[in-house]
């Protein structure tokens, strides 16, 4: 988790470095409906990288 968390982290300041913050906000928010989504349709039982 903590390195997603880096992850995210490196991914959203290269983001506002080339992107005004509104249009960030906006890409983040339609990806947050479609990562979403695709949990919603997961096999129910733990798995490893699902």
């Amino acid at each position: 988790m903590a390195s997603e968390a880096r992850h995210y982290g490196a991914y959203w300041l290269l983001a506002t470095t080339y992107f005004e913050r509104d249009v960030v906000d906006a890409r983040l928010a339609e990806l947050a409906i479609v990562e979403s989504e695709l949990l919603a349709t997961l096999h129910p039982e733990p798995r490893i990288h699902s």
